[in-house]
Parts: structure tokens; sequence; C-alpha cells
């Protein structure tokens, strides 16, 4: 099936893991982290029907995610490529598609320009699709640093995720306020189609 074709709405820039597909729990030393092999990737499954529905109503869908994994020695650059294939083969399954997909293979130490919060990344997406106009654009995640990537680019922010207190302290220490908060994307795609979307 061919990329479906409307008017054209923003660009959503797009947080993967978490909000794309699932976290994977090491039972062995109860850590949280990315997927690092295909096998391991876990797209939601409302996410292809939630993509499809978003681009039928005219939004260009980007990726921006921080995946340090191979820097750190957990895996490699092509391990995560093939993770990245995987997560894309699977979330695109019923016709939407992902225009541009945008990583930060930096750790934190680094202090590079592209690792969220800071902007490089979606600075990125836009240079790949100079088309969409950044007024009607969202970045769209389940971390804190999205929300101050977007906010920074002066971006509509969707926060997705429970609307728990300590979320809010965080959102008010560093004077946060996403545009949205929701529990899914496909929540998400639900508001944004409605005539009273943001």
């Amino acid at each position: 099936m061919g990329p479906i074709v409307s008017p054209q709405r923003g660009l959503l820039i797009l947080d993967r893991d978490g909000v794309l597909n699932a976290l994977v729990v090491d039972p062995e030393q109860g850590t949280i982290d990315s997927p690092l092999h295909p096998a391991e990737v876990e797209v939601f499954p409302w996410v292809p029907r939630a993509l499809a529905r978003l681009a039928e109503r005219g939004y260009g869908l980007a990726i921006a995610s921080n995946q340090p994994a191979a820097a750190k020695g957990k895996t490699t650059r092509q391990r995560l490529a093939e993770v990245h294939a995987r997560v894309l083969e699977l979330a695109q399954s019923e016709g939407a598609v992902i225009l541009s997909s945008h990583f930060c293979f930096h750790t934190q130490e680094d202090g590079c320009a592209c690792r969220k919060p800071r902007t490089g990344l979606l600075e990125q997406a836009f240079a790949a699709n100079p088309c969409y106009d950044r007024r009607s654009s969202w970045m769209v995640g389940d971390g804190v640093h999205d929300i101050q990537a977007g906010q920074a680019l002066s971006l509509r922010t969707a926060f997705l995720g429970p609307r728990k207190s300590e979320y809010l302290r965080v959102f008010e220490d560093r004077s946060l306020d996403p545009t949205v908060w929701v529990r899914d994307l496909m929540e998400l795609s639900a508001v944004l189609a409605s005539d009273s979307a943001p």
C-alpha cells in the first residue's frame, strides 16, 4: 500500500521507545531499556491504526530518538539499525509512512547538540521535511526531555503517559506545560481528529 495522501497539516515528531514500541525489562539487572535486538521489538497494538489515522488527517510523521546503547557498549549500531527497521515495519503496517528518522547515538556525557532535551534532532526532522510549518507541528513523547525539546522550538507538545503527581512536579519545576496530556498515541490521534484540536 502506498502512502496515504491528505491535505497537509503539521509534522508530528515522535519519540520512539515508549511511544511506538514497548521498553524492555531486564529481570536480572532490574533495568528498563530500549530493545537491543529485533526479536525484542513489540510495537503497541494500537500504533499502526493511530499512525494511519494521523496520516489520513494530513500530518507528516517523523521519529526523533536518543539511542546511546552502542556508545555504552550494550550493542552495535548495525543491531540498532535492525531494531529500527523492525519498528518501522510493524508501525507502518496499516499504511502510514514515517517520512524520516533521526537519532542521537551519543551519551549524555558527550554534550552533543542533538541529544534531547536539546533540539538538534527536531531541527534535523524539519530540515528533512521542509514543507511542514513549525507553527502547526508537534513533539510527541513519553519523557520530560521530549517536552523540553519541543517547547524549546516553540512546537506544540503531547505528553503520553499517566497523569502522575511526580510528572506534574517535574513539569512545574522546569516551567513545562504540555499542550495535551494523553494516555497513548491512539488517544492523541482522536484528539487531533476532533474539530476542536489544539
